[in-house]
């Protein structure tokens, strides 16, 4: 059987999550249906992140299982058929469809004029993540038009939180707002049930420029997928999950 997975243009939700999506599809089929293929669609001209991890990891684990073809954007679908209509390739039938639509903020943002990007993302002051389309209200995560290399994650929204909730103490006890934060953030992706692979950043804000910009020389990305990155992957996740709910 075939398994498709269209990925959108960026920017959308936590880039690597359709590629990881892949190769957990692939490290099934590769175990139980080795005749299986993983059929990755993507309209952007490229692998959006890690791309150089991504494509080793699908050359040397997952050869003749993933497929990926870039500047392939899907703008209909037959779901009776299964079938997947490119803007300008064939059309692509499979056993299963994992369909990812153009992203957005959410309809509340867009009827109330907050998104005020394109009609899809909310501008804001990133000082204190104020909608820059109505005074007091307040938008963080995947609504908000990132900042340059900016990813949509659930870490860096997990930031945006921290640094919208000290500016807004700091405003209503009449304190000066930080003029300079920094947030960070790290994406685990496992290429299998146990070796992983990250990413990491560190941006700060520039007072000229009024958005956050990446800090040179800070950060990192994995060298290839282990097991001992999976064990720092489950201590992430966990300590992210206390820290966002408590």
């Amino acid at each position: 059987g075939t398994f498709a997975i269209s990925i959108p243009e960026a920017p959308y939700r936590c880039p690597p999550g359709p590629y990881e999506r892949a190769c957990q599809v692939a490290n099934y089929l590769k175990q139980h249906n080795p005749k299986g293929k993983v059929l990755i669609l993507d309209a952007n001209q490229d692998v959006t992140s890690k791309g150089g991890l991504f494509k080793k990891v699908w050359a040397e684990q997952y050869a003749g299982i993933i497929e990926y073809r870039p500047k392939h954007n899907v703008v209909g679908v037959d779901a009776k058929t299964k079938t997947l209509k490119l803007e300008v390739a064939d059309d692509v039938k499979a056993d299963v469809l994992n369909v990812l639509p153009q992203m957005s903020a959410g309809e509340i943002a867009i009827k109330t004029g907050l998104a005020n990007s394109n009609g899809r993302w909310v501008n804001v002051n990133f000082l204190n993540f104020e909608s820059t389309a109505q005074k007091d209200i307040h938008v963080l995560g995947d609504s908000i038009q990132i900042a340059p290399t900016m990813p949509k994650s659930g870490h860096m929204a997990n930031q945006h939180a921290k640094v919208a909730a000290a500016a807004i103490v700091a405003e209503l006890s009449g304190l000066e707002v930080n003029p300079a934060p920094v947030v960070t953030n790290t994406c685990y992706s496992f290429v299998n049930t146990r070796d992983v692979v990250h990413v990491a950043s560190v941006h700060q804000y520039d007072a000229e420029k009024k958005t956050f910009l990446p800090v040179k020389g800070a950060g990192g990305l994995s060298p290839g997928p282990t097991a001992l990155e999976g064990v720092y992957a489950w201590g992430w996740a966990h300590n992210i999950w206390a820290d966002s709910l408590g």
